[in-house]
């Protein structure tokens, strides 16, 4: 019986401190709605993490995560640096006690970001914090070298920074294809809760869970570029699993692309022509599925939903090409375009 309970307890706590960093509204509601227990009981459980410093208190009925480790470094960079080096001597100790997989997660995404800025930024140093709570991880890469949506733009000769995240968040792209296939973003941000590039004011987001969400803000602008992921410690995901879901049997290998279709918007103009549309596809031919994701568009063109949904696949009949939560209006339309090829 104590052991069931002791268990029960810890249920409720856990339950707690993820709200607390979910910043989800009432602790004490949601725990009694949750667990059918009293407020007094909660708030003894309240007491018992604030008296542990996982938590405090802020307000009368707010509380946020205690920062249980923090550590900071200064890390040199030239392009001969070694990331899985200095993920060994520098990094990793950092972390702390965390299961394999999350580790794992970690040294991939350390040593993808920081090759990167190894391999691209021209920057000399960069600046490496972590932050552990009793509920996540987090951790921040900053260099002070060409900001990583500067760099796209030049090299690929885009329009704008909202251009060049676009080509971004694809996949298969990067400025030096000899040594970087162009798969670290678009995997790295995909392991982690949450993964953001802050980098000419433009802060770029990527959270995971039922969906695949990138949105896009503007910051003050600072030098280089800063990025942060955050890792749950008690996650259950596994590098394999991600790189599976971008895969195929018939195409083995990062064979799957997700592209964001609103962050084609320019303000707020509508996705109407067929310059926006091949614009969308730009580089799809890289890709066996490509699936076009229209949340938060609420309508498109005739011109741009022919130009995807029937003239690409007419004349690349080898990228299967495919639309995800769309609302009805957009879905009517792609219909509408796809009759008239059959």
């Amino acid at each position: 019986m104590a052991g069931r309970t002791r268990k029960r307890g810890e249920t409720v706590r856990g339950f707690i401190l993820k709200n607390v960093e979910r910043r989800s509204g009432d602790t004490v509601s949601r725990a009694t709605t949750q667990f059918g227990i009293s407020r007094q009981a909660v708030h003894k459980h309240l007491k018992f993490l604030v008296e542990a410093n996982l938590i405090a208190r802020t307000s009368l009925a707010r509380y946020e995560l205690c920062t249980l480790e923090e550590h900071k470094k200064i890390l040199p960079v030239t392009d001969m640096t070694p990331e899985d080096i200095v993920w060994r001597r520098e990094v990793r100790d950092m972390l702390g006690p965390l299961p394999e997989n999350a580790l794992d997660i970690w040294q991939y995404g350390f040593t993808e970001i920081f090759s990167n800025v190894a391999a691209h930024s021209g920057s000399e140093s960069a600046f490496v914090q972590v932050k552990r709570t009793a509920v996540s991880t987090k951790m921040t890469i900053w260099d002070r070298g060409v900001g990583i949506f500067d760099k796209v733009l030049s090299h690929m000769d885009l329009i704008d920074e909202r251009h060049a995240i676009l080509e971004l968040t694809k996949g298969k792209l990067t400025t030096d294809p000899a040594a970087h296939p162009g798969h670290g973003i678009f995997f790295t941000a995909r392991m982690f809760d949450a993964f953001s590039i802050l980098s000419k004011g433009i802060l770029l987001t990527h959270t995971s869970g039922d969906g695949d969400d990138w949105t896009v803000e503007t910051q003050q602008e600072g030098p280089g570029t800063l990025v942060t992921m955050t890792l749950k410690n008690d996650t259950s995901r596994q590098i394999r699993d991600i790189y599976e879901k971008f895969s195929s049997q018939t195409s083995p290998g990062f064979s799957t692309t997700v592209v964001s279709a609103h962050l084609a918007h320019h303000g707020t103009e509508k996705l109407v022509s067929r310059s926006e549309a091949k614009r969308l596809l730009a580089r799809i031919d890289q890709f066996r599925v490509a699936l076009i994701d229209f949340d938060r568009v609420e309508s498109i063109g005739q011109a741009f939903a022919d130009e995807i949904f029937r003239v690409y696949p007419s004349e690349h009949p080898e990228v299967e090409i495919r639309e995800v939560r769309t609302n009805k209006e957009v879905q009517e339309m792609i219909d509408g375009v796809r009759k008239k090829t059959a």
